[in-house]
């Protein structure tokens, strides 16, 4: 059993005062409509040792916390808004009002990492500062000591702030200034100048409630599985075999469809995350085009759904499903929302989403379909969060009690894939025996097997 033990609970602020012309954040259109939801990462490191890759010597447990706070403060600095307070989760901006961010200092007793470890499950919910951060917070960190001197960094975000891009770009920003004293890369808060917010209702707005009992397991695709996967999605002619994304979220789709009803698959249908960032038209040569960068902080992402579909379970269909796949991507490409500034389209769009995520995720036993969420996580480069006593050994990602969400990670090479998964225990059970999904991955039963 893992028993966590809070030591102490400070407030950091920002190591400089925001100036009054940044006092408030606007949100993006985007933004708005994404729930005001705390999601959580947590990153893995062993044991710090003296060694000449690690810039920071000191490796006892205080300096390394003394350490993370004071390089936490300064970030603060660049990343003003997440010391502030929501306004209001339905409203325009952030009062950036420096009021600072909880900072939870624990300790696991009797329990090593790689035994917290093997498998990931829900008691890494004891490494964020849930309790510290609520409301009109925005971030909360906990610092948590395993027995064998690895420790964990939780980082709590409110999903409003940040996506997937976002929060990279804060953590790896924030491993800079503690290593090296500075940040290799700047935050801009310009997506609201992309898509400005408009005045509407709070009805207008999708807040997912928890109503049924929810658990998570991490499924491992090895590179040489996703190889072979890659290869059987590929059509019979000379077209590029399928990204791992594209061959993974195949499979998933077919399996996720065959689980749901016996012998014959319900329909199913996917919301895919589609990125913004430098999504402009090839044609376009405007200098002043405005483009969400890789480091502009907030949310620049799209949920497209699938048509509903049944695939056949012999995987014959998975080229047919990578197709279906990619014009899902090509048209938020070809679309040119964020060239044309069309912030018309996105909030159709997002009316859109919100009226079949009412329809088949919250009352999904009477829905037309089965309805999932995939969301790729990778090549976000995590694992170079290095805050001077090394690299992470595993990262990971929990959303709380939502249900019907797939996450792709990294895998700590680069080559493979762990796939979270959120739902029903009764689901979980069907999924997990799924012949079709066995075939090429493996429940994780240690994070730290790489």
């Amino acid at each position: 059993m893992m028993e966590v033990e809070e030591i102490s609970i400070d407030v950091i602020k920002p190591s400089s005062p925001t100036p009054s012309h940044l006092k408030t954040h606007q949100f993006s259109l985007i933004d708005q409509y994404i729930p005001h939801t705390h999601l959580s990462v947590p990153l893995f490191y062993s044991s710090p040792t003296n060694t000449d890759t690690n810039t920071n010597t000191n490796t006892n447990p205080q300096h390394i916390l003394t350490h993370l706070k004071t390089s936490l403060s300064k970030t603060l600095t660049l990343f003003y808004p997440l010391a502030g307070r929501l306004n209001n989760p339905h409203h325009h901006h952030i009062l950036c009002n420096d009021e600072g961010v909880e900072f939870v200092h624990a300790r696991v007793r009797n329990c090593t990492l790689s035994q917290a470890l093997a498998p990931p499950d829900h008691r890494l919910n004891q490494l964020f500062p849930k309790q510290h951060t609520t409301g009109d917070q925005l971030l909360g960190i906990q610092l948590t000591f395993f027995e064998c001197g690895g420790f964990a960094i939780g980082v709590y975000f409110s999903h409003k702030i940040f996506d997937a891009r976002s929060l990279c770009t804060f953590v790896l920003s924030w491993a800079s200034i503690a290593k090296i004293g500075e940040s290799v890369m700047h935050p801009r808060f310009d997506s609201a100048s992309i898509f400005p917010p408009i005045d509407q209702s709070e009805s207008s707005f999708f807040e997912f409630e928890a109503t049924e009992r929810v658990m998570f397991k991490v499924f491992r695709f090895e590179g040489s599985k996703i190889e072979l996967l890659k290869a059987k999605a590929k059509g019979s002619g000379d077209e590029r075999p399928p990204s791992r994304v594209m061959a993974a979220t195949a499979l998933l789709w077919t399996v996720l469809a065959a689980m749901d009803r016996g012998p014959n698959p319900r329909p199913c249908r996917l919301g895919m995350g589609v990125s913004l960032r430098g999504r402009l038209r090839t044609d376009s040569t405007d200098p002043e085009v405005p483009i969400f960068y890789e480091h502009t902080i907030g949310n620049a992402v799209l949920l497209p759904f699938t048509p509903p579909m049944a695939p056949s379970r012999d995987l014959t269909d998975l080229p047919s499903l990578v197709k279906v796949l990619d014009d899902v991507v090509r048209k938020i490409e070809e679309s040119d929302l964020v060239g044309r500034r069309d912030g018309r389209v996105v909030s159709k769009m997002m009316e859109s989403y919100i009226k079949i995520l009412v329809r088949d995720y919250v009352s999904s036993d009477e829905g037309e379909s089965g309805l999932y969420e995939i969301v790729s996580w990778l090549r976000f480069p995590f694992y170079e969060a290095d805050f001077g006593w090394g690299k992470p050994v595993w990262f990971g990602y929990l959303i709380g009690d939502l249900k019907n969400i797939i996450t792709l990670l990294e895998t700590k090479c680069g080559k493979g894939i762990d796939v979270w998964v959120w739902m029903t225990e009764e689901d979980m059970a069907r999924f997990e025996s799924m012949p079709e999904l066995l075939e090429f991955a493996t429940p994780l039963h240690n994070a730290l097997d790489h």
